[in-house]
């Protein structure tokens, strides 16, 4: 694991680099909000290399990440794309066109319309065992928390990888996972009281053993644990085969072109 002052020391480097066009898809809360706050530190005194994108349903939190953001770092950009559920492919379309056309009209500091860094939360320990091949949405008898987060990260392990060599050279994508965060769905209407109770009892004393903020060699799909570093071996070596990410890609394109014709892409 990287020590927690070369990692700050890395991100502080990023303001004397080029200028970066982000995108926050859930950006208005949580683990996207933490970050949105993050880069304005960051570019704190260099607000006029940082332009970001956050899109999400409530505009009233995204008003407040954005006006604390401004005044964190001066003369940054930072843009709003509201959009009433992120789960439809048809609203995804349309926030990516969206910043497609607000990127066409004025790109950042000129040249071509560009995104440099797109972040989706993710988490890829998913418990898929020897054998298991989770394609598609688990059974009604599995379907659950755990089941659609193992069918969802091994299928994005696969579709990130393919994309990686289909567009190889132009293309970076990295797993993070970042173990436990703290976010507003602690303590919101679905998690249990039970739930809630431990968690503002155990807090301070997890605190304790938490990290605080305080104290490029090529492209392709890589993954990174919880602490910054490199995940051992190859991502779920004993159940891929030879055509793993075929199958996943052909699957998922299949199911996008049937939803599509039979118009269930949106509401």
């Amino acid at each position: 694991m990287p020590s927690l002052s070369t990692i700050q020391s890395t991100i502080s480097e990023l303001n004397k680099g080029p200028p970066i066009t982000v995108a926050l898809p859930g950006g208005t809360t949580g683990i996207g909000s933490y970050i949105a706050r993050a880069l304005a530190t960051t570019y704190a005194n260099h607000g006029n290399k940082l332009r970001v994108y956050i899109i999400g349903r409530n505009a009233t939190r995204a008003e407040n990440v954005l006006s604390e953001c401004r005044k964190t770092s001066p003369g940054s950009e930072w843009r709003f794309i509201q959009t009433p559920d992120l789960a439809l492919i048809s609203e995804v379309d349309r926030c990516c066109a969206e910043i497609v056309r607000q990127e066409t009209q004025a790109p950042f500091h000129g040249g071509k319309a560009r995104l440099d860094l797109l972040y989706m939360t993710y988490s890829y320990p998913d418990g898929t065992k020897p054998g298991q091949f989770p394609v598609g949405c688990p059974t009604d008898a599995a379907y659950g928390v755990g089941a659609v987060r193992k069918h969802a990260s091994f299928m994005k392990t696969m579709i990130f990888e393919e994309l990686a060599k289909k567009h190889a050279g132009n293309l970076r994508l990295t797993h993070i996972y970042p173990g436990l965060v703290d976010g507003p769905t602690f303590l919101g209407p679905d998690s249990p009281m039970w739930f809630k109770i431990l968690w503002r009892v155990s807090k301070p004393l997890m605190s304790w053993y938490m990290t605080a903020p305080d104290g490029e060699r090529g492209g392709g799909s890589y993954s990174v644990g919880q602490k910054a570093d490199a995940s051992k071996g190859i991502m779920y070596e004993k159940v891929r085969q030879a055509d793993t990410k075929e199958k996943i890609w052909r699957h998922t394109m299949e199911t996008l072109e049937r939803a599509e014709k039979a118009g269930r892409l949106s509401k």
